[in-house]
This record gives structure tokens, sequence and C-alpha cells, in this order.
């Protein structure tokens, strides 16, 4: 297998200034989600792009959330397409007070500053960048590359769902997500069950506690029972499955016993088949719990449900992506899952084609109060998607 031809493309072809005046446009764009409101950045990327002679469709999923595809065309309709994706949507910015303006895009020492830099506006303009320098080249390649810019990541995957209810990736050899990576290549990635758990009580005087049911109270139970829960499924790559109670809310004020409490929980599991185990074991818990106390009563809810990202280590677009980022950026070659999800749980349960993760940035930095990107690793990133498109041909 060919993994990177004579022609190897330089950094020195990356057009620094361009990419990182996308960047920065890009940030000062508030996507944040909740709300998302998106269509502002797909409608930003649709002008820009067709102005080098690109194709774009915007398809809308709900009002003011719009997901982009981009299409750099080949010349055999008929062979496998290699998808590029990044979502365009940001968490919050977050209750710490930064250095500097979440959504001036400060340039400062070679770092990109702003919500979104790193996770993952930084990834979606090196991909654009990618897809303008092969462009540029004059080079028409034998496939298409097709550029996915989701909606709603951070939330629910929402413009993921909606390409995929419109059946928009068609033909798919393997798809390529600019999620931060510190330029490794990750093949996998947990999956994750949101939770929310509700205990319902009867309300009284706070000096007489006997009168009421306390819903606190019960939902201590549960939480004792969750973390006595086992669960024995695991991965190699991404190991065991995580449960941690992250959200708390119960009680009206100190002299009301509370009649309701919720808690979110937040499960990252490592097998399609741990997300249906952990519903029915919390649901098992509850009946237990109701069994030895008729008053008790609770309640569970899904607000998430997506599978974990799983490769076969041996297929080989996954080596050859390893191989090259050997070849370019020194990079040991292992097989590295993580903690985190993407769309990639969404594309992957209808999908037979690999998956993988690649980009520039840290991803410690994501989700944090002065989230940054360094400039150079975008630039590295830009240059291992070119290699990457350029040589994809030689797999298939």
């Amino acid at each position: 297998m060919k993994i990177i031809n004579e022609e190897v493309v330089d950094m020195e072809i990356v057009n620094k200034e361009r990419v990182v005046n996308l960047l920065r446009c890009l940030v000062q764009i508030n996507t944040v989600n909740p709300p998302g409101n998106e269509k502002e950045l797909a409608s930003l990327l649709d002008v820009f792009v067709k102005d080098f002679g690109l194709e774009t469709k915007i398809i809308e999923s709900l009002e003011n959330r719009s997901t982009i595809v981009i299409y750099l065309r080949g010349k055999n309709k008929n062979a496998k397409k290699l998808y590029f994706s990044g979502h365009l949507d940001t968490v919050p910015i977050g209750e710490d007070e930064w250095d500097y303006d979440p959504f001036e895009a400060r340039v400062e020492n070679g770092l990109i500053y702003g919500r979104g830099t790193c996770d993952m506006k930084g990834g979606v303009a090196a991909l654009i960048e990618a897809m303008l320098i092969l462009k540029e080249s004059g080079t028409v390649l034998e496939h298409d590359i097709i550029f996915l810019g989701t909606a709603g990541e951070e939330v629910d995957c929402l413009g993921a769902r909606t390409l995929m209810d419109n059946g928009v990736i068609e033909n798919p050899g393997a798809i390529v997500i600019a999620e931060p990576t510190s330029l490794e290549v990750f093949i996998g990635h947990k999956g994750v069950l949101w939770l929310e758990i509700s205990t319902f009580g009867k309300t009284a005087h706070g000096s007489m506690p006997k009168q009421g049911i306390n819903a606190i109270s019960n939902m201590l139970k549960i939480l004792e029972e969750l973390n006595n829960l086992a669960f024995p499924l695991k991965d190699e790559l991404l190991g065991s499955t995580t449960m941690s109670v992250n959200r708390i809310d119960g009680g009206v004020a100190t002299n009301v016993i509370p009649d309701k409490c919720t808690v979110a929980v937040d499960i990252r599991t490592v097998t399609a088949e741990t997300n249906e185990l952990v519903i029915k074991s919390i649901e098992e818990v509850i009946r237990k719990l109701k069994s030895n106390d008729p008053s008790f009563v609770a309640s569970i809810s899904v607000l998430q449900n997506l599978r974990p990202l799983l490769n076969d280590s041996k297929d080989k677009f996954i080596q050859y992506a390893q191989k090259l980022n050997k070849d370019l950026n020194s990079k040991e070659i292992e097989n590295i899952g993580v903690n985190y999800y993407t769309d990639a749980s969404i594309f992957g349960k209808s999908l037979d084609c690999p998956i993988i993760i690649y980009g520039a940035g840290d991803e410690k930095l994501a989700h944090q109060p002065n989230e940054n990107i360094e400039i150079e690793s975008l630039i590295k990133s830009i240059n291992y998607y070119v290699n990457l498109a350029k040589n994809f041909q030689d797999i298939y």
C-alpha cells in the first residue's frame, strides 16, 4: 500500500493567513449550544467556499439550526468517498472568568484564544483549508471529498441525525472527524448514556418529617445502590464503563419536606450492549426499593443514548492513517481510544466504514476557560488531511 506519494504536500502550501482568518470568523459567531443557532455560521461557510468553486448544500434541522455539506468533486462518481466532519456548535463559556473575550478570537504568542478554537471550529477551518488547497492545486482526484458541518453535536447530535435521516452520506470509504486529538489518530471512543432519575414524595412541615415522604432521602437510597453497581463488560481499547452523578435538584425550602428530587447521571460505555444493560440494572434497583417500601416512587428518563465508536484496528484505512501520521509527524503507531463521544456514534450505527478522529488542539482544553489552539498544530493537521485525501484512492 502506498502511504505517501513522492509529491507529498509541504506545509508551506498551507495558506496560514487564510485559515487563521477563517477560524477567527468562525469563533466570532456565537454558536453556544443551547440554543446553537448554527445557521449564521453555516451561511458564512456557504458564501466563503463558493468563492473557491466548491458546491454546497445547507440542510435545516430546526429553525436557525443548520448543517452544511461542502463538495469537492472527483472524477469517478462511483468511487468510494472520503468524508470530512466537524460540528459547528460549542459548549457555553462557563462561569469562570476568561483572560480574553471568548468570542474575540485573540491571536497571541502563536495561539488563537476563544470558545470553539479547540473544540472544534479549529478542526472545521483546517478541513476546509485542506479542501481549498486540493481545489487550487488543479489536480482532480478520483474520489469526492465531502465536508459535513453539523449542528448540535454538543447536546444531541442533531445535525448528524438529520444527515442520516436524509441519506446524505452515500458510498463512504471513510470518515475523518477533526475533533482535537493533539495530532494523534484515535480509532475509538466511548458511548454515552445520560439518564435523569427522579424520586417523588409528599410535602410536610420540616418539624414533622413523619407526616411526609422525603424525596431526597429516597434518592439517597438510589445513589447508594448506583455506587454498588458493577458492569463487567470491558473493552481492550476503551477500558471500563464509568458513571458520574453530575447534577442534583430537590426541595423548595429548609423547613419543607421535599416531594421531588432529580439527579442527572453521565455514564460512558464501552460496548453497544452496555447501554441497555445499565438501564435495566437501574430499573431493577428501583423495583427492589419499591418492593421494600410501597410508598417509594421513582422514574427514569433517557436523555442521551449513543453507542461507542469501535473500529477494526486491522482495517487498511486505519493502518494507512496511522502510518501517515508517523511519517508526517513522527507519532508512534498505536491504537488509541478516548472517553468523549462524537458524531461518529450516529454515523457508525448505520454506515459500514472506518471512522477516525484526528485534529489539532489539546483535547484537555475543550470546554475550559481560555480555550485555545496552537497555529503550528493547526497547520500540521491541514498537511495531514491533504495527504490523506491525495492518497485515499490508493486504498480503494
